[in-house]
């Protein structure tokens, strides 16, 4: 019982000494605390220390657990060809959720089996496609050579030629040109050369896999463009126009119909008054369609027409206006003339695919017809009165110019020339190098009734003269459609689809007996611009 009584001796001395001191103020206080060191309370083992009584007492709760330090996930180890390393490296640089380690691979699938990696990326898969993109076989654009097999195609893939370059679709040039395979063109949804990258992952790494596909997907994905599709000369007058008043609205495309509507923009050069109103002017030729070849255009695929040409005012400008309002009731639009001078000038805008393009249309035609001359120029839209825009080429730079900070690609048509002469005139190339200087991407042009060379001036191409399309003329029925893809560098590639006009004035697909020529005319004639190297 002695210690007992010992321990609570000492406790009650304790406490009392403890209020006699506060008794005494804060600073005696302090002079006792420290008249008792703690170092020789804590080191009697007989004699419990003091609990402060700014302190909770103590239970006998356990002292809370520390959590343990959470372990890094291990990486999701990815196995994929060498060709795909910086473009996957890049892709899932954002994906900071979780630990990516790569393996490059010859076979990405050997890998995923044997278990030294979770998810594989191959040419040759059949998991989920993250990436498509055709193969092309490109030759320079003038040479003389279309298309291949299949089997020719493999072969060139699988051993290189040296007049041919294999590139994906997204490198191509306008210089070069597409060889087509079994008949199809690297954009065509059955082309058969393709390249590919799929992905395959175990059970395990579905979530992984999702995020990656979706990372790759995105950042592989190709580059917006734009299919243009171009003719030349569209005059719905004569018997192609009785027939559509006749209504045989469809008549006079059905058989380049699948032509003109696959593409995102098609164009062409209306070259007639349209509608019921106006009086025929005092010169040599006068067309004027019927109200119904509007929608004759529209049933076809046009988009856009351009009416600045020596023929959209035959009828006056009440005719002008008319069918400037038909072309819109039908969703075509017009460009290249309107009510006044600034109407004229307008540009036609649209966005495709995420890029904006602009499209505006100018004429520069001599005088027609035998003395008296009709001089077409008299037609040019004033402030105050309707008419065509004239392609003077400091007003083309200016329309150029103003449009060219509002969009990505710029298209302008171009409506002059001589008749039936091969080589482009002076003022048709000033009007073309103007439009090109100020940033457009590309000029097409027509009037000669005759094809004309593709010049490549600076950074765009130039394609002189497409002929006539729809059109009951005498004269050389041999033509081309023009197929141009763009994307926001500019013009991509080239294409041109031989056709002949037929007596009727309807075009049709040229045959491959009658193809081969008409291709061939345009790269000879090709060869000799700019005009300079005629000398040469």
């Amino acid at each position: 019982m002695y210690p007992v009584m010992r321990i609570t001796y000492c406790v009650t001395a304790f406490a009392a000494l403890v209020l006699l001191a506060a008794c005494q103020g804060n600073g005696e206080a302090e002079k006792l605390a420290t008249a008792v060191p703690a170092t020789a309370i804590s080191q009697s083992v007989n004699t419990p220390q003091p609990i402060p009584a700014t302190q909770p007492l103590p239970t006998n709760t356990p002292p809370t657990a520390v959590p343990p330090t959470p372990t890094a996930p291990a990486p999701v180890i990815i196995a994929l060809p060498p060709e795909w390393e910086t473009a996957v490296t890049a892709a899932i640089a954002p994906l900071d959720n979780r630990q990516w380690q790569i393996i490059v691979s010859n076979a990405p699938l050997d890998a995923l089996n044997n278990g030294q990696a979770q998810i594989a990326l191959s040419s040759r898969g059949t998991g989920t496609l993250v990436y498509q993109e055709p193969i092309v076989l490109a030759v320079p654009f003038f040479t003389p050579w279309e298309a291949v097999t299949l089997a020719e195609a493999q072969e060139i893939v699988a051993n290189g030629r040296d007049d041919v370059t294999i590139l994906s679709w997204d490198e191509m040039t306008p210089d070069l040109k597409a060889l087509r395979v079994d008949g199809r063109h690297p954009t065509d949804a059955a082309y058969p050369l393709q390249k590919r990258l799929t992905l395959t992952a175990v059970p395990q790494a579905q979530t992984a896999a999702a995020d990656l596909t979706a990372a790759l997907q995105t950042a592989l994905a190709p580059e917006p463009s734009v299919k243009i599709t171009a003719v030349g000369d569209v005059m719905l007058a004569r018997l192609l126009g009785e027939l559509i008043a006749q209504g045989k609205l469809e008549f006079p495309f059905a058989p380049v119909v699948p032509l003109l509507q696959n593409a995102d923009l098609t164009i062409g050069n209306m070259e007639s008054a349209l509608g019921t109103l106006g009086q025929p002017e005092d010169k040599t030729y006068t067309f004027r369609a019927p109200p119904e070849a509007a929608k004759s255009l529209a049933l076809a695929g046009f988009d856009v027409v351009s009416l600045a040409n020596n023929h959209a005012m035959d009828y006056g400008p009440e005719a002008l206006l008319q069918g400037i309002d038909l072309l819109k009731a039908a969703d075509v639009a017009a460009v290249g003339a309107g009510e006044n001078y600034t109407a004229a000038h307008r540009p036609y805008l649209t966005e495709i695919n995420g890029l904006k393009l602009a499209v505006l249309g100018y004429v520069n035609v001599g005088m027609e017809g035998s003395p008296p001359y009709f001089v077409t120029e008299s037609w040019t839209a004033t402030e105050t009165a309707p008419g065509v825009a004239w392609a003077n080429p400091e007003e083309i730079m200016a329309d150029v110019t103003a449009v060219r900070d509002q969009t990505d690609l710029i298209i302008v048509i171009l409506h002059s020339g001589l008749e039936y002469v091969e080589q482009p005139a002076p003022e048709q190339i000033a009007a073309a190098y103007a439009a090109i200087d100020a940033g457009a991407d590309v000029v097409i042009g027509h009037h000669s009734h005759i094809l004309q060379g593709i010049e490549y001036y600076k950074d765009g191409v130039i394609v002189y003269s497409l002929g006539n399309f729809a059109f009951q003329i005498d004269g050389d029925p041999g033509t081309a459609i023009l197929n141009v893809w763009l994307d926001g560098d500019g013009v991509r590639s080239l294409e041109l689809i031989p056709a002949i006009v037929q007596e009727s004035g309807q075009p049709r697909l040229a045959t491959p007996e009658e193809a081969e020529p008409i291709r061939q005319w345009v790269y000879f004639l090709s060869r000799f611009l700019p005009v300079e190297n005629l000398g040469n």
